[in-house]
């Protein structure tokens, strides 16, 4: 095993610099190109995807084919070493009040603007299986489980391990929240999209914290399916 934080320690001051802007540039770099490819791949599959309407059968397969191109990706890495990207039990048991009151927060700050507001572009029953059960395990497997794990390697080689797990959690949950915003290429408004985003970064954020203190990826995934599901029901 490498010792990240002892390698930190040979690597000067500029070096140090470089290094850590490398991964900003890195990231950004990811969220860009993400953003280009999910958008082509989107209008694609628009083109030839019949209009989901209220149908379940429709809706499930918009989530599938919506999500191929991550899934082609994720699942061999997945299949290959699924530890690494936090299928395990890890501490769940031992987080369990952090878990409960990050689960009744997210579900009841949800709820509350569902309230105020009387609904979502994403309520509908029809949504049921693709945004509670397609839509948390794609994107918390990419988010808390890829892109969490590739950052948290590259920042243990300048900083310990405890703040380059919180840098990983902040910086992985930001550009997971800006990503929303690509929401407009399919047609959201963009009041709801502003609202989107802000909610995905501050909930990625939370999710990535749940990834980090449990060391596993399900808390993150039943969090997310949690949120979906209050916006599907509402």
């Amino acid at each position: 095993m490498i010792n990240y934080a002892a390698a930190s320690k040979s690597i000067p001051g500029s070096r140090s610099l470089l290094f850590l802007m490398l991964i900003f540039l890195g990231l950004a770099a990811f969220v860009a190109i993400f953003l280009v490819v999910d958008g082509a791949y989107f209008r694609f599959t628009n083109a030839w995807l019949p209009n989901v309407g209220t149908s379940a059968w429709l809706a499930f397969l918009w989530g599938v084919v919506s999500r191929a191109h991550l899934l082609i990706l994720l699942l061999p890495l997945v299949i290959w070493r699924p530890q690494l990207f936090g299928f395990q039990a890890g501490k769940v048991w031992q987080q369990r009040r952090m878990l409960l009151i990050m689960l009744l927060a997210n579900c009841g700050v949800i709820a509350s603007y569902l309230w105020l507001t009387g609904g979502t572009p994403y309520s509908g029953n029809q949504w049921l299986v693709t945004e509670v059960i397609i839509v948390p395990l794609v994107e918390e497997v990419l988010w808390r489980g890829l892109v969490f794990l590739i950052l948290n390697q590259a920042l243990l080689r300048l900083y310990p391990d405890k703040t380059s797990t919180n840098l990983a959690v902040w910086l992985s949950g930001l550009a997971f929240g800006l990503l929303h915003a690509n929401n407009l290429i399919a047609g959201v408004p963009i009041q709801f999209v502003a609202i989107q985003t802000l909610n995905a970064t501050v909930w990625g954020i939370m999710y990535g914290y749940a990834r980090a203190k449990t060391e596993s990826i399900y808390p993150a995934i039943f969090l997310h399916a949690a949120m979906n599901l209050v916006v599907v029901l509402f």
